[in-house]
C-alpha cells in the first residue's frame, strides 16, 4: 500500500478481508499459548487456555512447531466444520504468530474442483487401460484364427508348407512366453501393492500405470497400531505350533478388516499391526474410518478371544489411534520396496496402544472431537507415555452411536 494515502490503503485492505474470518495466536518458544484473538469462534477456538501447551489446542498446529523458518504459509487448511483457511506462520523475537486467513469462497470451491478433477482422471485412465486391454486382446485373437487358417490350408497344400507352419508356430511360442512372462511381472507388481493397500487401491495403481502418489510427500493422515494383551507369556509357554494358530487366527480375522474399510496395511510383525488412512489416496473421513475398523477389530477379536479362552489362552487385545501430519513413501532397496510412513503421529499411535488395556481403543483428543458425532467416546485424562516429552491428553472410543 506504499504510496497510497491512508483512507485508500485502509479501504483496498477491508475489501481484502472482508467476509473472511481472521484469528490469531501467539505462541512462545516453549510451545505455550500466550496470546489469541480475532475470530476465533469462527474456528471452534473459544476456549483457549492461556499458558497451556498450544498443540493440545489447536489440533492444526501438530507437526508444524517448532518451525523451520522464521516465516512460512500452510494453505488450505480445514480447520474445523468445513472452514478452510490459509495458515501464516511468523516469528516476531521470542514469540511465534500464528495467524488464521479463511480462504474466499472462490479459492475454495477451485480446491474442491481440483480434487474432483483428480478422481475423474484415474477413473478415465484406468477405463482407457481397460478399453486398449480389450482391443489388444480382440485384436490377438482375430490374428490366432487368421493363423489357424493359415496353418490349416498350408497342412493340406505340402509337407514343405507344414514345416514352415511349424517354424511360424516356434515364433509364437516365443512369444507367448513373453506376454506370459510379461503378465507373471504384474501380477507380482499386484501382490506387491496389495501387501500395502486394499485391492481396489491396488487395481487402481497398476491399472493406472501411475506409481507417481508412491513418491515421497507430506500428508495429514489417521494411525492406527492394534497388538495383542500377553502374547509374549503366552508365547513363551506355548508350543510353536499353537502360537502359529493364534496368528493364523489373528491375521485371518482382521485383515480383511482392514480391506473392508479401505485402510493402508504397513506393516505386521508378529502381534502387532499398523494401518493409516489417506494415503495414498486421500478418502474425505479418514479419522471415521479409523475408529470404526477400531470398533469392528474390537469386536471380531472379542469373539475370537473367547475361543482362544476355552483352549487356556488368556490372551486380551488394544488399538492406539492418532491424526497428523507424516511423510510417507518408498523406502528401501532395489529388489526390496516398502511403502511406509514417519512421523510424531506414528510414535503416538504406537504409544498410545502399548498403553491401552484389553478391550481399549484409546485416541487423542484430537481424534475424539473428530468422531463426537458418531462414537460415544470417554475421557481419561492427560498419560505419560514413554517416548514423548509431555503428557497427552488421551480418550477411549466406548462405542460407535446408534445413526
Amino acid at each position: 500500500m506504499k504510496g497510497l494515502p491512508l483512507p485508500v490503503a485502509e479501504q483496498l485492505q477491508a475489501l481484502i478481508y472482508r467476509e473472511r474470518a481472521l484469528a490469531y495466536l501467539l505462541i512462545d518458544d516453549a510451545q505455550k499459548l500466550i496470546g489469541a484473538g480475532g475470530h476465533l469462534d469462527v474456528y471452534g477456538l473459544t476456549n483457549l487456555r492461556i499458558g497451556e501447551p498450544a498443540v493440545e489446542q489447536a489440533f492444526f498446529l501438530e507437526g508444524l512447531l517448532p518451525p523451520d523458518e522464521t516465516a512460512f504459509i500452510v494453505p488450505s487448511i480445514e480447520v474445523v466444520g468445513g472452514r478452510v483457511a490459509d495458515l501464516h506462520l511468523l516469528r516476531e523475537a521470542d514469540t511465534l504468530w500464528v495467524v488464521l486467513l479463511e480462504v474466499t469462497a472462490e479459492r475454495d470451491a477451485a480446491r474442491r474442483m481440483q480434487q474432483k478433477a483428480y478422481d475423474m482422471t484415474l477413473a478415465q485412465e484406468r477405463e482407457a487401460q481397460l478399453n486398449r486391454q480389450l482391443q489388444a486382446a480382440n485384436s490377438a485373437l482375430l490374428a490366432t484364427q487368421h493363423d489357424l487358417e493359415t496353418s490349416r490350408a498350408a497342412l493340406i497344400r505340402s509337407h514343405n508348407e507344414v514345416q514352415a507352419q511349424a517354424a511360424e508356430l516356434a515364433a509364437w511360442n516365443k512369444t507367448l512366453e513373453e506376454r506370459v512372462a510379461a503378465q507373471v511381472a504384474e501380477i507380482e507388481r499386484m501382490a506387491r501393492l496389495k501387501r500395502f493397500f486394499a485391492p481396489s487401491l491396488a487395481e487402481l495403481i497398476v491399472s493406472s500405470g501411475n506409481e507417481q502418489i508412491l513418491e515421497s510427500h507430506r500428508r495429514d493422515i489417521a494411525v492406527l497400531f492394534c497388538d495383542l494383551r500377553g502374547f509374549t507369556a503366552f508365547s513363551e509357554s506355548a508350543e510353536p505350533e499353537e502360537v502359529m494358530a493364534v496368528l493364523r487366527d489373528y491375521h485371518a480375522a482382521l485383515v480383511p478388516l482392514i480391506q473392508t474399510f479401505e485402510g493402508t496395511l504397513d506393516r505386521f510383525v508378529g502381534d502387532g499391526l499398523m494401518v493409516y488412512f489417506n494415503d495414498p489416496l486421500p478418502c474425505p473421513n479418514p479419522v471415521d474410518r479409523a475408529v470404526g475398523l477400531a470398533v469392528a477389530m474390537r469386536d471380531a477379536m472379542a469373539a475370537l478371544s473367547r475361543t482362544w479362552r476355552r483352549h487356556g489362552h488368556q490372551i486380551g487385545f488394544g488399538i492406539g489411534i492418532a491424526q497428523g501430519f507424516a511423510t510417507l513413501g518408498q523406502i528401501g532397496f532395489e529388489g526390496r520396496f516398502d511403502y511406509s510412513a514417519i512421523g510424531t503421529v506414528i510414535n503416538t499411535a504406537a504409544r498410545l496402544c502399548d498403553a491401552a488395556k484389553d478391550g481399549q481403543i484409546l485416541v487423542t483428543s484430537r481424534v475424539a472431537a473428530a468422531v463426537a458425532e458418531t462414537a460415544e467416546v470417554r475421557e481419561l485424562g492427560p498419560l505419560t507415555l514413554k517416548g514423548l516429552s509431555r503428557p497427552l491428553a488421551v480418550c477411549n472410543v466406548e462405542a460407535l452411536k446408534v445413526a
